[in-house]
């Protein structure tokens, strides 16, 4: 352990310059997946954007629960104590399990079956090729999983607009987008990880010193990563609660101004997703130094410069909410202003918590995790219950923002008490 101490945290690029580029390709994938929206909402109608959240709502929990996080249990393992490749067969393996999920959801709910499968298909394609870009990031190089996330959401924007526009069919929208991420995972996201294969792994100074931890193999990866993996896909399940609500009480086209406003939003979520991204590995480096003080006072630091951001963004919200969906959308959505604020709220709640996430995988804390998202989502439950019948599309606003506050302080709580 004493050499682990006196080595200095932080090799290779620089931390701002990985925050750059992590901003940047963050930003970019954020804006794709925004834009897709606005050709689906410019090009088709409220309903059809309904059915194409439907196809997220439905994909995006099964999937991440799949993922089991294992990006981020491969970045904050110090040790080496498993090789890429079994993080990598592990991570197929489960995605062809979320495909066959997904299938067996639109055949027992009798949802719209080629939009939800082939969303879900781009997903898992997608988490198939997220893990090698937790390679990449394990070694500090955001500037190879921006080019990754540039390239996914180009193509996603070329591929569905031009479907959209030659069919006039949402179902051959969600097939551009899964062909999209189908391209990228084979031949952008694993050969600018391939690259890594000869480069000197960061942790490789002390695997040999742990080396019998890695004898328990695939159930050992898996017992590691079960509780931050369904943590994630919990999570994912709570922010579609409000959606599942509203295609219950309302239809696809309440559905799809929720959506619609959502997504507005959606680019300070990745944005604040990207500092943390660039912060994990650095926290995994602080907490294996010892390095208390600079840990805590880098996730402080965080926490004050999303605050800041997400007040004026809130402001922001409030003065210009409704112009803005009428400018982007059509005039149809002008009434859905102040949804926007309060998904505007949410999403600051949100960016605290990715940062107070960061720190707790840092600390490898990843059942604790789990206990607050299960009571998160049953809070989001409760509220959505009470909130949407009431109050349709801004009830389920509400209900948003009222499980990113308890998750917010639950998260705090249980960081609050690592030692």
């Amino acid at each position: 352990m004493t050499a682990i101490r006196h080595r200095a945290p932080v090799t290779g690029p620089s931390f701002v310059g990985n925050v750059g580029w992590a901003v940047f390709g963050n930003a970019t994938y954020a804006l794709s997946q925004w834009l897709v929206l606005v050709v689906v909402a410019r090009l088709g109608t409220p309903s059809m954007v309904g059915e194409y959240a439907l196809g997220l709502a439905v994909g995006a929990p099964v999937v991440l629960l799949a993922n089991l996080s294992l990006r981020t249990v491969l970045v904050t393992d110090p040790h080496g104590e498993h090789p890429f490749r079994r993080y990598l067969w592990v991570r197929l393996a489960a995605m062809a399990a979320a495909l066959a999920a997904i299938g067996a959801v639109v055949a027992l709910f009798d949802l719209p079956p080629a939009v939800v499968l082939l969303v879900g298909a781009a997903k898992a394609f997608d988490g198939a090729g997220d893990i090698y870009l937790g390679l990449l990031q394990r070694h500090h190089d955001q500037r190879g999983v921006a080019l990754a996330q540039l390239a996914n959401g180009g193509l996603t924007i070329a591929f569905t607009a031009a479907l959209l526009v030659g069919t006039s069919s949402v179902a051959w929208a969600a097939a551009g987008s899964a062909g999209a991420s189908l391209i990228v995972w084979l031949l952008v996201s694993a050969p600018l990880a391939g690259r890594l294969h000869n480069r000197p792994d960061p942790a490789a100074h002390t695997r040999r010193r742990h080396t019998h931890r890695a004898a328990g193999g695939v159930p050992a990866l898996l017992w590691t990563a079960l509780p931050l993996g369904v943590a994630s896909g919990v999570t994912s399940l709570t922010a579609n609660v409000p959606r599942y609500a509203l295609q219950h009480e309302s239809g696809a086209a309440d559905l799809g101004a929720f959506a619609a406003a959502g997504y507005l939003v959606l680019t300070g979520t990745v944005l604040c997703s990207a500092v943390a991204q660039t912060l994990l590995p650095r926290l995994t480096e602080l907490r294996a130094a010892d390095a208390t003080a600079r840990f805590r006072a880098l996730v402080r630091q965080s926490l004050i410069g999303v605050g800041v951001a997400g007040a004026v963004a809130v402001w922001a919200a409030g003065q210009f909410g409704s112009t803005v969906l009428t400018t982007v959308y059509g005039p149809e959505y002008a009434g859905h202003g102040p949804t926007l604020t309060v998904l505007t709220l949410a999403t600051a709640l949100g960016a605290a918590c990715f940062m107070l996430d960061a720190a707790l995988s840092a600390v490898r804390r990843f059942a604790g995790q789990l206990a607050v998202n299960a009571g998160v989502l049953a809070v989001a439950v409760v509220a959505a219950l009470v909130l949407v019948p009431r109050y349709g599309v801004a009830g389920a606003a509400w209900a948003t923002a009222v499980a990113a506050a308890v998750h917010c302080g639950l998260k705090w709580e249980v960081l609050r008490r690592v030692r």
